[in-house]
């Protein structure tokens, strides 16, 4: 298997992020979200790259201490191959180099597989928000202390 490089995303690099984006979400991020994410100052974007291929992609924001991941997603062909845990590693070692005390993320309760993927990385479920999204689905609040 081809070796999973992470990098910096790059304005040139929405248009594969946005077709994972369709492939995993059913209420996508716009383009202009990541657009808006790319020139903020506080916000971390990263790409997964195999080859020349995008096969994941990792939002975060920092708020004063803490990392809010907003948004981690994998392309289908390529789930269970590393990506997620290479994308998240790397958060977690900026993160470590920022000296953040704290990340933390929301997740639809209905999303088990998402849930297991962080437990991997000792996030802990912190509370239930309810009617967290569009859908009125609840949502769960994980976080990992550093």
């Amino acid at each position: 298997m081809e070796e999973i490089k992470i990098r910096w995303m790059r304005e040139k690099d929405l248009e594969e992020i946005l077709k994972i984006e369709k492939e995993n979400f059913k209420y996508p991020w716009k383009k202009s979200y990541f657009e808006y994410d790319l020139r903020r100052p506080n916000a971390y974007c990263l790409v997964a790259e195999m080859g020349n291929k995008i096969v994941g992609y990792l939002v975060a924001w920092e708020i004063a201490d803490e990392f809010h991941l907003a948004n981690i997603s994998v392309a289908k062909n390529y789930q269970r191959k590393g990506v997620g845990t290479k994308l998240m590693n790397e958060l977690i070692a900026i993160a470590k180099l920022r000296e953040i005390k704290k990340i933390y993320l929301e997740t639809r309760v209905s999303n088990i597989a998402a849930q297991n993927f962080y437990q991997k990385f000792n996030f802990k479920y912190a509370y239930l928000r309810k009617n967290y999204y569009s859908d009125g689905e609840d949502a769960w609040i994980m976080e990992k202390e550093l």
